[in-house]
């Protein structure tokens, strides 16, 4: 049975994967380069140009704002969808889930008064992803509103003293 403890392991380790497959990369095109160098080296030959040697495209106070864009909408997307896999994962318990659980409360040591109890509370709703975690798109959105500031604060033109 697969809940969502096995769907999250996997997203952590498939994120995992991809980020260490970008770093094998990274890795990989450094040591080429640098293979590169030193057969020019060798040979006598111009080296070639680093990526800093090369000329930048033009700098603007505008990335700020598409960085901080890019952060906000990546927030709240990722908050709409944490909600909706919340609201989703609801489902009614079952007679069967209920009797298991006053089985398990019974193994425990609970006395029959508990397990009556129990059996005679009104749960019909068994939630398996809770709401709170949505919050966790409050960060990107944070990170995004901070660039948009910036860049709001940057635009604006400051008077100096004399």
């Amino acid at each position: 049975m697969r809940g969502p403890e096995f769907e999250l392991t996997i997203m952590m380790l498939s994120a995992a994967a991809i980020i260490i497959w970008s770093l094998v990369l990274r890795y990989k095109r450094q040591q080429l380069r640098h293979q590169e160098r030193m057969i020019a080296i060798e040979k006598g030959a111009e080296l070639p140009l680093e990526r800093a040697e090369q000329p930048a495209a033009p700098w603007s106070p505008r990335i700020y704002l598409l960085r901080g864009l890019i952060w906000l909408f990546t927030g709240i997307g990722l908050s709409v969808f944490l909600l909706g896999v919340s609201i989703s994962a609801r489902h009614e318990t079952t007679l069967v889930d209920r009797l298991y659980q006053a089985q398990n409360l019974r193994s425990r040591g609970a006395t029959e008064d508990e397990i009556k109890q129990f059996l005679n509370s009104k749960e019909p709703v068994r939630k398996d992803f809770p709401e709170g975690a949505a919050l966790i798109g409050l960060i990107p959105i944070g990170v995004g509103l901070a660039y948009v500031i910036y860049y709001r604060g940057e635009g604006q033109p400051t008077e100096t003293h004399l």
